[in-house]
């Protein structure tokens, strides 16, 4: 809806904001429904100047349910990504917005949390909630990196997918943008290496 994380967030504390979002996700089911998708990914919402977390994330909660009564009715599952600049910053608040919107999922981008010094166990269980999974290269400090400087471990990741019986999509996420440096890569050659790396895994 915009290209920052506040001016049109699913939580905004004008209500006009909070209308015009509503009604552009009404029109993005009413896309995904014509497309025959299957799953739509919206952003999880902000932390807003001058009031508490907790007053921020009462109302995405309240937000987030809506619209996924609204996903549900069209057929369509609802995930949500939590990332740097978000509501959600780290997987314990992740896994905590997760439980109080029952049926709500993640699209799950581990580079978010390993840009912050997280290791891999600690984003872990967040496995359980994903229903659409982002890859990409990252390392503390960079939210994009090269292949060869990747510290994810996605080999464990597509392991322990496994367990979980997963069925959603894997997709390749290299970007090509100012914010978090993510234009210092060449992203075609980025994206075919770790194409191949999954090819390699499935065979």
């Amino acid at each position: 809806m915009a290209l920052d994380f506040q001016s049109h967030a699913v939580n905004h504390p004008l209500p006009a904001r909070r209308r015009k979002a509503r009604g552009l996700f009404l029109k993005t089911l009413d896309y995904a429904s014509e497309c025959s998708c299957k799953h739509v990914t919206i952003l999880v919402g902000a932390k807003f100047e001058g009031e508490s977390r907790k007053e921020s994330l009462n109302r995405a909660v309240d937000e987030l349910n809506w619209r996924l009564e609204k996903a549900r009715a069209e057929g369509l599952v609802l995930g949500v990504e939590a990332h740097v600049g978000s509501l959600t910053p780290r997987p314990k608040s992740a896994a905590q917005l997760m439980q109080r919107v029952p049926g709500l999922t993640l699209t799950l981008d581990y580079t978010h949390f390993t840009r912050v010094g997280l290791p891999d166990a600690d984003i872990e269980p967040l496995l359980d909630y994903a229903s659409h999974f982002h890859v990409r290269g990252a390392r503390k400090g960079r939210l994009q990196t090269r292949f060869d400087d990747n510290v994810i471990d996605y080999e464990r990741i597509i392991a322990q997918l496994g367990k979980r019986k997963y069925r959603g999509w894997i997709g390749l996420e290299y970007v090509w943008q100012d914010w978090e440096r993510c234009n210092e890569w060449d992203n075609l050659c980025e994206t075919i290496l770790f194409r191949d790396f999954f090819r390699e895994l499935a065979a």
